[in-house]
């Protein structure tokens, strides 16, 4: 407002001027004008009269009569401005007699242009005619001027041109003083004008800044922001109701962190609580299992099974609920330790070799040749690679899965990417959110809370790394898990340069689905986990231990199948894509009785 209102003042000021001066140079000049007009007439009136009365015989007796007469008027005009007197013959005049053309200064000559002349010559006697001319002073420059010829007639030469100069430096200067009056007055009514809108926006602006700044602060989290009433103006109105809102908003949050307490202390207590009752349930249900051979009812024998998976998916469950307890509580402590990421990959899979062999998916290694050492809580880097292989093996539907180890100077990454039944975008962006699911309906194979995923989002954030998910209608999912290889000061999180070693996106997915992706980003500080609140997360489930109490009493040549299902891929060595003879393979092997 300021600024334009000044760039609006200096244009209206120069406008102003501009007027003001023009006005003021024209009606000068006009008046003036008249006056040297008046004047000359009466000079050219009183020389013709005395030309008239003058006895002259010879051109002699003419020029000395021509002199004295100039002369006359060059000293009589000088208080009305005049400052020289010229005297030329007509153009056309054809007397015999003729006297040289007479000056009172020789350098005003030159003032006199052929276009004043023609006018005198094509005028009437006794008509004046005026032009403005450039008078040279002292100092090399030009005043402004002005000269006013007639026609007389001379005894015995006939017509001449009588011109007469007129200086009009005096009206400059006051034309020069009143400009640079209006000047000066111009610049203090704009500068008056800033001042003023200055404190008029102050009273308008400064509030308006204040309340934003004040809005930032109670955005930044300080609910104890307020603005000072004053008056009963807009102000103070925009204050009042700013101040009734971060009220309100201290108020519904102070309420919400309340019940996010009582919600965690809820689970924490729950979760401890039942882990004495559910001991002693197992205890009795291990007793009862171990004499199952005398129980001859099949309905008991069969209840007692679901008893049995039942309790381990409830033991999970509890598991699963403390671990999100003590990372919403902010205690969590990183166990650092330099490990080979590849051999802890290979140690996760000897451990769900079960469920790898009820899947029938062929586990497909890439790993380079060399060691892929990390600074990393090792317990921790094993579960997230423990869910995200079940949760390959249960959405794979028996297609291979292609995990696949890299390293840069500063991070190590590690995808694991099925063929399965994938996911929708819509699906990419809530796949980490707690107990959700992208299918209730879908039968599934493996059990689970709805907790993987997110617990090992918070276990990836906790080092510093992401975890980003990719996925597409029928052409299966990737999870991409990237960890610094250093953690930070006293086992907090680390850092790396982006985007890491490893795209979530595989090479083989359709060009359409390359937008599909969703990851997340470490903080630098530790890691503020969100409420445990009823809201959902991973599309994946966890281990069932009843697959593993069927699967512990195959025979010994299962075993040998399951770490047949697991093939290592050197860089460049084999396809990341099932070809046709590996589909009817896997169509042949999960279609024969076992």
């Amino acid at each position: 407002m300021v600024l334009f209102a000044t760039i609006a003042g200096v244009v209206l000021i120069a406008v102003l001027l501009v007027a003001i001066t023009i006005t003021i140079r024209n009606d000068v000049f006009a008046e003036r004008r008249a006056a040297i007009l008046a004047d000359a007439r009466q000079r050219t009136a009183a020389a013709q009269s005395a030309f008239d009365a003058a006895t002259v015989n010879t051109a002699d007796d003419l020029t000395t009569t021509a002199q004295a007469q100039l002369a006359t008027i060059n000293d009589s005009f000088v208080g009305a401005g005049g400052v020289g007197v010229i005297l030329r013959r007509a153009d056309g005049e054809t007397s015999t007699t003729i006297i040289n053309d007479l000056a009172t200064d020789a350098d005003l000559g030159t003032l006199i242009t052929d276009g004043l002349v023609a006018q005198i010559d094509a005028g009437e006697v006794g008509t004046q005619y005026s032009q403005s001319v450039g008078i040279p002073d002292g100092d090399g420059g030009t005043a402004p001027g002005l000269v006013v010829g007639s026609r007389i007639n001379l005894p015995l030469a006939g017509g001449y041109n009588l011109f007469l100069v007129y200086t009009l430096a005096p009206e400059q200067h006051v034309i020069d003083l009143a400009t640079r009056a209006i000047i000066i007055a111009g610049a203090g009514f704009l500068l008056l004008l800033i001042l003023g809108l200055w404190a008029l926006t102050s009273r308008v602006l400064f509030p308006i800044r204040r309340a934003s700044l004040a809005a930032q602060r109670l955005a930044a989290g300080h609910l104890n922001e307020r603005l000072p009433v004053s008056g009963d103006n807009e102000i103070a109105t925009l204050s009042r109701s700013f101040n009734n809102m971060a009220d309100s908003l201290e108020a519904q949050i102070q309420a919400w962190e309340n019940l996010s307490k009582v919600e965690k202390l809820f689970v924490s207590d729950v979760s401890h609580e039942l882990r004495t009752p559910l001991a002693s349930i197992r205890l009795a249900a291990e007793q009862i299992w171990q004499a199952r051979d005398e129980i001859q009812d099949p309905f008991a024998t069969r209840s007692l099974e679901i008893l049995m998976r039942e309790i381990d998916r409830f033991e999970q469950m509890l598991s699963d609920l403390l671990e999100i307890s003590r990372i919403d509580s902010g205690r969590v402590q990183l166990r650092a330790a330099e490990t080979d990421i590849t051999a802890t990959l290979r140690g996760v899979l000897d451990l769900v070799a079960v469920h790898v062999e009820a899947s029938g998916s062929q586990i497909r290694l890439h790993v380079p040749e060399a060691p892929v050492v990390a600074e990393v809580d090792v317990a921790r880097v094993e579960r997230i690679l423990r869910n995200l292989i079940v949760n390959a093996l249960e959405h794979a539907e028996g297609s291979p899965i292609d995990i696949t180890v890299a390293a840069s100077d500063d991070a190590v990454a590690v995808r694991v990417r099925d063929h399965g039944v994938g996911m929708s975008p819509d699906v990419v962006k809530k796949v980490f959110d707690r107990f959700y699911r992208a299918d209730p309906s879908r039968k599934r194979t493996l059990g689970g809370t709805g907790l993987g995923l997110s617990i090992s989002l918070e276990d990836a954030v906790l080092h510093g790394g992401t975890l980003a998910a990719w996925g597409w209608p029928a052409d299966g999912a990737s999870f991409l898990l990237t960890l610094p290889r250093h953690l930070g000061a006293d086992a907090g999180p680390g850092s790396f340069a982006k985007p890491g070693p490893l795209d979530v996106v595989p090479e083989d997915a359709p060009p359409v689905s390359r937008v599909g992706a969703r990851s997340t980003e470490p903080v630098d500080a530790a890691p503020t986990p969100p409420a445990l609140t009823p809201s959902p997360a991973s599309r994946r489930s966890d281990v069932d231990r009843d697959l593993e109490q069927e699967e512990v009493a195959a025979p010994a040549a299962g075993e040998a199948e399951t770490a047949a299902r697991v093939s290592a891929i050197g860089p460049g060595e084999g396809p990341t894509v099932p070809t046709p003879e590996d589909v009817d393979a896997y169509k042949q092997q999960e279609e024969a009785p076992r």
